[in-house]
């Protein structure tokens, strides 16, 4: 992205071991009959800051950079988390109203959160052979990731907001993201297409690597949310996840993946060549031709390496991908949301490291799918209604490992002990102690450090007493 030349993505944490070069978006759209595209990669045609009425403003500044929050810390960036409900700088980081103290606040969607705003507006950031004026785009990033349950630990969101800050109106537009994976030696790596899960991924095609040694990762994008396209009907909805305050569209429905292109190498050189990618072609416009079925296609290496079937690649080298969506129009003002979710997971082999991918995708997409409801990152009130009676409920899931979520309700404001105990019952954990007012609520209890065996948790609320029991299978 624009911010950083510190390319690379470490995997394990700590580990010394990079599986990402590189990482961005790239837009391509027609403006007044002349195509324009924006790219962000190696030499990043996006600078910090945003757009106001068509001049760019924020780069060289202190107020655009990266700012991150991490959940339950009063750190530096929460007092400046530029939103001027909160009076700071005006660049929409995301917030939320909360109304036990009448107040706007920061809005923590995992347990780390980013926010950033770039801009492709500034006409020095285009100046060479083969590229195009600005397309007056701005972009909002925000990166969130959680730390529980287990599987969560391998994926990080990213949810992108698009915004034609132009005059005129981008047509036959395709937003892209593209990905240049270097799984630890780049060489050896090969690409790949899961339409189905609109995953694009990168593999080991050996079983061993210079860096990861044997049984090497596999690790890709996969889309959660794609850009929307306007119906009108009722019965067509799509859902964000924002924080605390989630949000659905109706009348919309959601886009899919037009194409996934893999280079070894060679990439495009001009803005030219970048459109014909966006579109999913080659880059002389020519369309791609499946070998094993003889068919055009805008999905290269759409095959399954695991089973060796369809097309894939049958060499190795330093892979690159670009993922698409298009074609569509934006209209001054417009805003276009796309979110995706970096996943990394490895297996028993380099093909099972794939498979295991793929489920990872799977439950990316659940648990936004779900809001995260059973992700609690700290208590968390579900609900406006008011209930009717003090109950605890059967924590799910149920045997668990290592966590689970345990879900209660008050009929009114009370002071709330929620405990965990051993089979033995000694006091292990305290979940939660204060006062809360009346709703629904949901707190997750991690037992990563504790052995397995049966815990019951118990809680205490003015005369209400009520205790459950727990399995945790290790």
């Amino acid at each position: 992205h624009p911010f950083t030349s510190n390319a690379g993505f470490e995997w394990p944490r700590n580990g010394d071991k990079f599986q990402r070069y590189i990482s961005g978006i790239t837009i391509g759209a027609v403006v007044d009959s002349v195509i324009r595209v924006t790219v962000c990669n190696y030499d990043s045609e996006f600078w910090p800051g945003q757009t106001i009425n068509g001049i760019p403003e924020g780069q060289g500044t202190p107020d655009f950079k990266i700012y991150k929050l991490i959940f339950n810390a009063n750190d530096a960036d929460r007092s400046i988390w530029p939103n001027t409900l909160l009076g700071n700088s005006d660049q929409g980081a995301p917030v939320y109203f909360d109304s036990s103290t009448s107040s706007w606040k920061a809005s923590d969607f995992g347990n780390q959160t980013m926010f950033y705003s770039y801009t492709d507006s500034y006409v020095s950031s285009h100046q060479g052979e083969g590229r195009t004026a600005p397309l007056l785009a701005d972009v909002k990033q925000i990166n969130f990731s959680f730390n529980q349950p287990e599987e969560l630990k391998n994926i990080i969101y990213q949810e992108y907001r698009i915004i034609n800050r132009g005059n005129d109106v981008w047509t036959n537009a395709y937003i892209n993201l593209f990905s240049d994976d270097d799984l630890g030696d780049p060489w050896n790596d090969g690409g790949g297409v899961d339409t189905n899960l609109s995953l694009s991924y990168i593999y080991n095609l050996q079983n061993t690597d210079p860096s990861y040694g044997s049984t090497p990762p596999a690790t890709g994008f996969t889309i959660i949310r794609g850009p929307l396209t306007y119906t009108g009907s009722s019965n067509d909805t799509v859902a964000y996840y924002e924080g605390k305050r989630n949000k659905i569209k109706v009348g919309y429905k959601e886009m899919h993946l037009s194409s996934t292109i893999s280079f070894r190498g060679n990439q495009p050189n001009n803005y030219l060549e970048y459109y014909y990618t966006l579109e999913g072609l080659h880059t002389n416009g020519s369309p791609y031709i499946n070998p094993v079925s003889g068919q055009e296609t805008r999905f290269v290496y759409s095959g399954d390496p695991v089973t060796s079937t369809g097309w894939n690649q049958d060499f190795s080298g330093d892979m690159k991908f670009y993922q698409s969506f298009g074609p569509l129009n934006m209209n001054p003002g417009d805003t276009q949301v796309i979110v995706i979710a970096q996943v990394i997971a490895r297996g028993s082999s380099n093909l099972n490291s794939i498979t295991k991918l793929r489920e990872l995708s799977q439950t990316a997409k659940e648990y936004y799918d779900n809001f995260f409801a059973e992700v609690v990152i700290g208590i968390n009130n579900i609900t406006t209604s008011t209930p009717d009676d003090f109950i605890l409920f059967q924590n799910y899931p149920n045997p668990f490992n290592p966590s689970t979520v345990i879900n209660y309700q008050l009929p009114s404001s009370a002071v709330v002990h929620l405990k965990i105990y051993d089979a033995l019952g000694k006091e292990v954990m305290t979940l939660v102690n204060e006062k809360q007012n009346a709703g629904k609520y949901s707190v997750t209890f991690n037992g990563s450090n504790l052995s397995s065996g049966i815990y019951f948790y118990k809680i205490s609320i003015n005369n209400f007493v009520a205790t459950k029991k727990m399995l945790l299978v290790k």
